[in-house]
């Protein structure tokens, strides 16, 4: 009977992520979770019971309650938003430090099964945490001052950050190799998980003290809004992560490049919903502006990714022409990436249309939600993709194109202030005031503001044009040479079966 009853643990043993229990093993053995752990209960049971102390002194006990549950849940975000956050960056890096991270790579493991394995092993011992803190916000509510809703909503968010600073904790320590690199990530890392916590401690006074914001439309858009980001950065970086545990050849930029069409989605239903609660045609193409400026790195990075496919993702191609073609935006490459930017364009254009159906228009309206979008795009575009579609022409290692993204960053923001500094030595009062051709921000504002300086809104969307045209006939080459790649992929999956 014993045996019978050991197979069932033996088989789900054997079913369980092998970084789980080797990263659980690990932490709960390791001197920084109990010491931590320790820490964190002593210093809120030490704190808690001054609280009850001052007020049971001050003859306050009525109005106990509410900072009691601060107390615990300031203790509580220390643990759940630093302390383990901060654990799964130092299991990450010592895969660096360890040697071992190449093993990873080349196991039989895939790259999404080491980082959820990473990231429940961080949750693992969030949930310790979560568990141990539990009675204290329980005797919390039983004090008064705090209701149950209050505190599940805040419960709630405070899981879902945990889980996107886990995952970004993982991927930064995956991105250096070198380490004094990942030192200074390490110390970068550290001072926003500080700065977290420290936001989150003000967030749940704000709620503890105005409990009736939760049910208002603003309060619940809010809380709905804090979780859609905090889950979407966290998908972001476990992408991240999970391509840096993949091997060279094979397809790093598809997971990401799928994750940015759901954000132009994301976006319109946003803008959709956003419309029909307020109003206001601004939500309409505001939220695709704001999925764009998200995604302005992740377009740096797929618009300099080798334009030639990996043998591993040619190999797998579909042996249909359509659906290969179909495909072409969503796989790896520089060439194909000037398609994937063409799709989030006329994602954003129609996403902000059907967003305007959802509320009361008036004339206009579609031609200024689409003239927002447009700009943002076509700035977007020249900047990122013109420096690139340059580059491409002789740039072909791998620290190169790391150079060309440093590079293209830098020139975005001298493209903006660079007139300024021009405009205040020869005294040009627009331009020290940044309401120059070559400033996003600045058109965008004349053409909300039905063009209050016409003659410079003509100069700019002409010189916008322009540069969008330039740019395009710049890329077209490697358009053109990144579709035939995939449809000679696909011509040769069709010959290998057509063989077998």
């Amino acid at each position: 009977m014993s045996g019978l009853a050991a197979a069932p643990a033996r088989r789900l043993t054997e079913r369980v992520n092998p970084i789980l229990v080797k990263e659980v093993r690990q932490a709960l053995r390791g001197r920084y979770f109990r010491v931590m752990f320790w820490l964190t209960l002593g210093v809120a049971t030490l704190a808690g019971l001054l609280v009850v102390a001052d007020a049971a002194s001050s003859q306050d006990v009525e109005e106990i309650g509410q900072p009691f549950f601060l107390v615990m849940f300031a203790c509580m975000s220390a643990a759940v938003h630093a302390f383990v956050p901060f654990s799964a960056f130092l299991s990450t890096s010592a895969e660096w430090d360890e040697n071992t991270h190449d093993l990873l790579v080349l196991s039989n493991l895939g790259p999404r099964q080491i980082v959820t394995g990473k990231l429940f092993s961080a949750l693992t011992q969030a949930l310790l945490y979560y568990s141990t803190f539990g009675p204290f916000l329980v005797f919390a509510f039983l004090l008064n001052g705090i209701d149950l809703l209050t505190i599940s909503v805040l419960l709630v968010c405070s899981l879902a950050a945990c889980v996107g600073l886990s995952l970004v904790g993982i991927a930064l320590a995956s991105l250096a190799r070198v380490k004094a690199a990942r030192g200074l990530l390490m110390a970068m890392f550290g001072a926003a998980l500080v700065m977290t916590w420290g936001g989150s401690i003000g967030a749940a006074g704000e709620l503890a003290s105005s409990p009736q914001d939760l049910r208002d439309p603003e309060g619940q858009l809010a809380v709905v809004f804090f979780l859609t980001a905090a889950l979407f950065l966290g998908g972001l970086f476990g992408i991240i992560a999970a391509a840096r545990f993949a091997h060279e050849e094979e397809n790093r930029s598809t997971g990401l490049r799928l994750l940015s069409l759901g954000l132009v989605v994301l976006a319109g239903a946003w803008g959709a919903w956003l419309r029909a609660q307020f109003g206001d045609e601004e939500f309409a193409w505001g939220t695709q502006v704001g999925a764009a400026s998200m995604l302005l790195l992740l377009w740096l990075f797929f618009l300099t990714e080798r334009d030639t496919l990996g043998r591993r993702t040619a190999a797998h191609l579909p042996a249909r022409r359509g659906l290969a073609l179909c495909l072409v935006p969503i796989l790896p490459g520089g060439g194909r990436a000037v398609w994937l930017f063409l799709v989030h364009f006329l994602g954003a254009l129609l996403g902000a249309r059907v967003a305007l159906e959802f509320g009361a228009t008036k004339p206009g309206d579609a031609l200024e939600a689409s003239a927002m979008v447009a700009a943002f795009y076509g700035y977007a575009f020249v900047y990122l993709a013109l420096p690139t579609g340059i580059a491409s022409f002789v740039v072909r290692s791998e620290r190169a194109r790391v150079f060309v993204r440093v590079t293209t960053l830098v020139l975005f923001p001298v493209a903006i202030l660079g007139p300024a500094l021009v405009g205040l030595l020869l005294g040009i009062e627009d331009w020290m005031k940044l309401r120059h051709p070559l400033n996003p921000i600045w058109v965008m504002d004349e053409l909300e503001g039905s063009a209050r300086d016409q003659a410079g809104l003509t100069l700019a969307l002409s010189g916008l044009m322009l540069g969008v045209l330039l740019t395009l006939a710049l890329n077209a080459k490697r358009m053109l040479a990144g579709v035939g790649e995939v449809l000679a992929a696909s011509r040769a999956r069709r010959a290998r079966e057509q063989r077998a």
